[in-house]
């Protein structure tokens, strides 16, 4: 039997210590509709706090993504990296849009153009389609490393497609 003399804490870290951690500001909706709530996700390699990602729901439905993400740093054996793929590839399962074990369905009708407003300017991105579904990058933050994806169904498409930066006190 193997036995450890390690402490048996555990502590799930709330929204406010998760982005006092990140320590850079978040992407977030600028104007969430009503009834929406968010959920904090997080990812870290090697210890490191690498994404966050604000999973939007209404009532019961998952009905969007927006991941900050920051490059891990150089002395890390593991990279860290989400594209729009796989990023697309989460909400479908997650959404149960599409089953999780089945292996993953090519895009329905390849890449578009679009735009994404982030802090009010206007970023030109290339958009992924499948199921019914959108996913974007913004590859580029103002003023710090990292960059944003964006995820959600055609139907709220729209709605997402406003985004802000905000500070770790605004969590």
């Amino acid at each position: 039997m193997f036995r450890s003399n390690r402490p048996r804490t555990f502590h799930l870290p709330t929204p406010r210590e998760t982005a006092e951690e990140w320590n850079e500001r978040i992407a977030v909706l600028r104007d969430a509709p009503p009834g929406w709530f968010v959920l904090l996700g997080r990812m870290a390699s090697d210890g490191y706090l690498c994404h966050l990602d604000l999973n939007y729901h209404l009532d019961r439905e998952f009905v969007a993504i927006v991941q900050t993400s920051r490059p891990v740093p150089d002395g890390h054996r593991v990279k860290s990296v989400t594209t729009p793929e796989s990023q697309l590839a989460n909400f479908l399962a997650n959404s149960d849009r599409i089953d999780p074990r089945a292996p993953w369905a090519p895009l329905d009708s390849g890449l578009t153009t679009g735009e994404v407003r982030l802090n009010g300017e206007r970023v030109p991105v290339e958009v992924l389609h499948s199921h019914g579904c959108r996913s974007a990058l913004v590859p580029q933050l103002p003023g710090q490393d990292g960059y944003v994806i964006v995820t959600a169904p055609d139907e709220h498409w729209d709605t997402v497609l406003d985004l802000v930066l905000q500070p770790p006190t605004a969590f």
